[in-house]
């Protein structure tokens, strides 16, 4: 009998569940039916404050959009790619990390119904020494996203014109305030909107780019966000009543709002990229996505047009039940480094690092 991951990982739930002491399990069970009151009455309490907040800006401002409201291209026959990188540290004993990184593109040259091709850009190990850099994962990252720019970098430069989806946001963390670096990406970005629209597709938006707009408008700073902790937050309570309201089950896409004055966007902004967002959904069983599109200023005219396009295109590149665009989840699935392949690996640079003598190889076994 074949056992399928679901049921092994039920089963081993179960498993722990039943290992603990009883006595533990019933506090446990009752103070989680408490809680779990408790955020029903707060979730009630924030759907009909969410209501209200759409219904009064609704009143002067289109806030919510579906797919009637835009033009009819075929998106899902153009050229698109994918980008995406990911990294795994591995060792650290001594201060001496391996990270292992996989930069990968994914190609579909003649639209979503041929079959794409994979092109891992780079792969290699970085060495990075925890006495130089102490946030050895934020390191990793930088160096990650510095490859993941040369892999956009390269495809302004060489390629034709294309739809390019990122797996994240356009504009990366206030962690990366480099001004060398965010030069090189600006660059990037912009040979690349020579030819091409690219469009980031953040799937866990934690910022209040919009809450802090709707409060402006509505006179109420801080009284949103008391309720809402993130924009995604408050746009799944605005498409869920949409939806119900209109009873409709097509893409939605919220207005575009221009964050290029917004923390590190703003660095961008001095190098020529304006950014703005919207919200996206492709349908009621699809999780919410926030879309960064990249602008030149020449364009700041027509960024709803942009923005509802994007929303058009994230839509024919994304199946039904699917959580992000085709090109971002298949190169997100092809670049990653999985621990096991972490581990083999480190294990391999061990056995290559050792001598024949029994001091060395037991010092290298205390490195592993």
């Amino acid at each position: 009998m074949v056992i399928e991951l679901d049921d092994f990982e039920a089963i081993k739930r179960q498993y722990d569940f039943n290992k603990t002491e009883p006595e533990v399990i019933i506090d446990l069970v009752e103070d989680a039916n408490k809680k779990g009151g408790k955020i029903r009455d707060r979730n009630a309490r924030i759907k009909e404050r969410a209501t209200e907040i759409l219904e009064i800006l609704s009143e002067n401002n289109v806030i919510v959009f579906n797919e009637n409201d835009v033009e009819g291209k075929n998106y899902a026959e153009c050229k698109s790619i994918g980008i995406d990188g990911s990294f795994f540290p591995i060792g650290g004993v001594g201060g001496e990390w391996y990270v292992p990184y996989a930069i990968v593109r994914i190609l579909f040259n003649h639209g979503i119904n041929n079959a794409p091709v994979v092109d891992v850009y780079a792969a290699g190990i970085e060495e990075i020494k925890e006495q130089e850099h102490l946030n050895v994962n934020g390191e990793a990252s930088h160096r990650m996203l510095i490859g993941e720019t040369k892999a956009l970098e390269d495809w302004g430069k060489n390629y034709t014109k294309s739809l390019i989806f990122i797996d994240g946001p356009i504009v990366d963390p206030p962690s990366y305030n480099n001004f060398e670096y965010i030069n090189y990406r600006c660059e990037a970005i912009k040979k690349c909107l020579e030819k091409s629209k690219i469009i980031g597709c953040v799937k866990r938006s934690r910022d209040i780019f919009f809450i802090k707009k709707f409060e402006r408008m509505l006179g109420m700073d801080g009284i949103i966000n008391n309720d809402f902790p993130s924009d995604q937050h408050l746009f799944s309570y605005f498409f869920t009543h949409y939806r119900f309201k209109n009873n409709y089950n097509g893409f939605l896409f919220s207005n575009a709002l221009d964050i290029s004055d917004y923390g590190t966007n703003k660095f961008y902004k001095q190098n020529g990229v304006y950014v703005c967002a919207i919200f996206f959904q492709k349908s009621i069983d699809s999780k919410i996505l926030r879309l960064d599109i990249p602008f030149l200023y020449e364009d700041m005219i027509k960024i709803d047009k942009i923005a509802a396009a994007a929303a058009k295109a994230a839509s024919d590149w994304q199946y039904p039940h699917q959580y992000i665009p085709l090109p971002v989840e298949l190169a997100h699935e092809k670049c990653k480094i999985r621990e096991g392949a972490a581990e083999t690996i480190y294990d391999e640079i061990l056995t290559r690092s050792r001598s024949g003598s029994p001091e060395n190889i037991m010092t290298m076994l205390q490195l592993r």
